[in-house]
């Protein structure tokens, strides 16, 4: 908060949406007096998307964002927004890069020229490519536009939603053209209590992940982007899997029966695409990053396991042809 309070530019509201019902929160309470600041104390846990949601429904300026209570923005963050809004006519949305670490830096940098404007096909292919470093939730939009969206949408099946920051920009990639400010002016803080850092709930990974790339079809049959369908359904699976194995390293735990369970979901999701007019993404393909990820993992190396992996790669290459 006080992050946001130190801003350069000064015309904002604040809107803390306090999901804790066993504690209420007020000025007093937190020692912040400012009359742009306004608190919710919901009467009972809301989960995270449903309280982003519950601000977004109260919220009355004509731009909106959202900020994590371990996150915050550099001093010059809403300047060089509101300086970018005002250059390219006011735009729907507009997306920032972003630093992280342990400790707020607490300095700005200047934009130095690198405020671009992209259509919705290019960006979105530069974002699955992660060229484009940004964090969906934390871009700024026009509200009327962001509630059309739906606002943040939860998927999986766990409290936390994984993926729901990466539906939003690729949600906004159905857009003409896009704003993006190459400069970090977001702090993400990673510690061991961010869910996003250290979960290892695999489970809520998965079911995201097949939530998140049923709901990708419709978007990328969008007719601005369908050119490029099998490119972003390719990057996307990709990006989905080198995120399930790094959790599974982080959990520091294998079971080959869950991992199969997995291939076989994604080869499931890969294969439905057979109803549409676009060419299947090869299981060859898919596989072969699931080896490359498979050796990098110490406790994998096992003759017995890649023999395994092995059978399993033939056995779904039958079942594709």
């Amino acid at each position: 908060m006080n992050s946001i309070l130190q801003q350069e530019f000064a015309d904002f509201e604040i809107i803390v949406g306090n999901d804790y019902p066993e504690q209420k929160i007020s000025a007093q309470f937190l020692g912040i007096e400012d009359r742009r600041l306004k608190y919710v104390n919901h009467p009972k846990n809301l989960g995270p998307i449903h309280n982003a949601n519950a601000l977004l429904s109260l919220a009355e300026g004509r731009y909106f964002t959202w900020l994590a209570d371990d996150d915050g923005y550099l001093p010059n963050f809403l300047k060089t927004i509101h300086a970018s809004l005002s250059e390219f006519d006011f735009p729907p949305c507009i997306f920032t890069s972003y630093l992280q670490g342990e400790t707020y830096p607490g300095t700005s940098e200047e934009p130095n020229g690198k405020v671009e404007r992209y259509k919705g096909n290019e960006f979105l292919r530069q974002y699955l490519l992660k060229n484009i470093k940004t964090i969906g939730c934390y871009g700024v939009f026009e509200m009327e536009y962001l509630r059309s969206l739906g606002g943040m949408q939860h998927i999986g099946n766990g409290h936390f939603s994984p993926y729901a920051d990466n539906l939003l920009v690729i949600k906004a990639c159905q857009l003409d053209s896009i704003i993006y400010i190459n400069t970090p002016l977001v702090f993400f803080r990673t510690h061991e209590g961010s869910v996003s850092y250290s979960s290892t709930n695999i489970t809520v990974y998965s079911s995201a992940q097949s939530e998140l790339l049923s709901k990708s079809i419709e978007i990328f049959k969008d007719k601005r982007l369908e050119d490029d369908f099998q490119n972003n359904w390719s990057l996307l699976l990709k990006w989905c899997i080198d995120d399930y194995f790094c959790v599974m390293i982080r959990s520091g735990k294998l079971q080959l029966k869950r991992l199969f369970s997995y291939l076989s979901a994604i080869t499931a999701n890969t294969r439905q695409l057979q109803k549409y007019r676009y060419r299947i993404l090869s299981a060859i393909l898919i596989n072969s990053i699931l080896m490359i990820k498979c050796l990098t993992i110490d406790c994998l190396r096992s003759f017995r396991f890649n023999v395994l992996i092995k059978k399993y790669i033939k056995k779904i290459i039958k079942q594709s042809n």
